[in-house]
């Protein structure tokens, strides 16, 4: 009697399985989808400020004051190569300053030159040196005049 239960249990059980990997793969695919949209999120508020942006082919779009303002690479940046920078913010706005400093490893204050062209639109330059990293994280600091918190803009270089 014991035994015809334990192999009714078990003929269920191997009906069922191909149900219940259908369900553990649904949920660990759902789950892995909420880390990585997760993960997307927590780089947007970056120590709390959720004024930031990745550089994406070049360019980069970050709103100030609700008003879109859009940075553009000459090139992508390499080490020890000229890279011109044109940003283009709403009229109202100045940049007081800008700098570029290394993520994952320290590399000092790179100070990037901007000029006021008009009407919201700067352009400037900038000289990132070398590192031992093969993939270095940068981020560039905005800072507006007025605003108590700067504008990051975040791109990568690789050896």
């Amino acid at each position: 009697m014991l035994k015809k239960n334990n192999n009714k249990r078990s003929e269920f059980l191997h009906s069922q399985l191909p149900l219940l990997a259908i369900i553990v793969v649904a949920v660990c695919v759902y789950l892995a989808h909420e880390f990585q949209s997760s993960a997307m999120n927590e780089n947007v508020l970056i120590n709390g400020i959720g004024n930031s942006c990745n550089f994406v082919n070049e360019t980069c779009e970050f709103l100030i004051d609700g008003e879109v303002a859009i940075a553009t690479f000459s090139t992508m940046p390499e080490p020890e190569e000229s890279v011109t920078l044109k940003i283009l913010i709403p009229e109202n706005q100045e940049i007081e300053s800008a700098w570029i400093e290394g993520i994952n490893m320290y590399m000092g204050k790179i100070p990037v030159l901007l000029d006021n062209d008009g009407q919201g639109k700067w352009s400037g330059w900038f000289m990132l040196g070398s590192c031992s990293e093969p993939v270095m994280k940068w981020q560039l600091r905005l800072n507006i005049e007025g605003k108590d918190n700067p504008h990051y803009l975040y791109f990568v270089t690789q050896q």
